[in-house]
């Protein structure tokens, strides 16, 4: 980055993504039996877990946060995941938990105290998966027949290599919905990196209404109706901006990016909390400190 210039963006105070963000990411532990390089997880500092009580009373005591995001590192390998899910229960609205897959029984546990369960599977064909997770799918079938009313989503980011067009959106939507899932979630890679192929989900789903290319003016987090029509399942977006995408940056002639918004909170695993995701050096990103955030960049 020496010698380039840095622009700091920040979003406009009415703009959707703004202090209006009503969710709280608890993140459990830094441990993780995945390998996903563009987690928002992955290069963060590595800290020592608290007791699952004092997370229990940080998450509760932030009144103002009635969404919580459960989550590590992979939050399934920490051992008192299930009591931290029940002490939160009652004084949270909606309790999500993202996971790569790997500990369907431990998950299934969880059931009874949780609105959504997200799994990280960028392709059912799991050599391709970039977690590095095969998953059980017998279990997977068992939970999604056991789910009751959690809403389970399969996630998938956006490549080149898993699943980048049309046809394999449906390929991939029919087999989420022949293992149960509920949902499907597709994401745009959150890059500063002009070398990758990135794939535009505003410009591959124009056809099903999807809306303009700043995605802060009417959220960047939907469903999309005609979408879910056409592939028989709920479909979810969740689109990329100009403060965090080099790509779309550039269709409103921002030369670089640099910032990302402060409006991520997070318990981190000692159980102090920050208003945004904090990291150390990592290959694929610059570092965080002063007055520049975290982003995906090619050194």
């Amino acid at each position: 980055m020496e010698g380039k210039e840095k622009i700091i963006l920040k979003p406009h105070k009415d703009c959707v993504c703004s202090k209006s963000y009503n969710l709280l990411n608890m993140k459990l532990l830094n441990g993780c039996n995945g390998k996903c390089e563009f987690c928002i997880a992955a290069g963060t500092p590595a800290m020592k877990s608290a007791d699952y009580q004092k997370f229990i009373d940080t998450a509760n005591s932030m009144t103002e946060f009635s969404k919580v995001d459960v989550l590590g590192g992979e939050p399934t390998l920490y051992p008192n995941l299930v009591e931290v899910l029940k002490g939160i229960r009652p004084h949270k609205k909606e309790i999500g938990i993202i996971s790569n897959g790997s500990n369907l029984s431990v998950l299934k546990e969880c059931i009874p105290y949780l609105d959504t369960i997200t799994l990280s599977i960028h392709s059912f064909d799991y050599d391709k998966n970039s977690t590095g997770i095969h998953i059980n799918e017998k279990e997977l079938k068992d939970l999604n027949k056991n789910k009751g009313n959690v809403e389970t989503i399969a996630a998938v980011v956006m490549s080149k290599d898993t699943v980048s067009n049309l046809k394999q959106i449906k390929d991939y939507a029919r087999k989420a919905k022949k293992l149960g899932f509920s949902a499907i979630k597709l994401m745009e890679l959150v890059t500063s990196n002009e070398e990758i192929d990135f794939v535009d989900l505003q410009d591959l789903l124009i056809d099903f209404g999807i809306h303009q290319k700043n995605a802060t003016l009417r959220g960047c987090f939907f469903e999309l109706p005609k979408l879910s029509k056409y592939l028989g399942i709920k479909t979810y977006v969740k689109l990329c901006c100009p403060y965090n995408n080099i790509f779309k940056a550039k269709s409103f002639g921002i030369p670089e990016i640099e910032y990302q918004q402060d409006y991520m909170n997070v318990i981190q695993p000692d159980c102090t909390v920050t208003d945004s995701w904090v990291y150390d050096s990592f290959d694929n990103k610059i570092l965080n400190g002063g007055e520049l955030h975290v982003n995906y960049i090619k050194k």
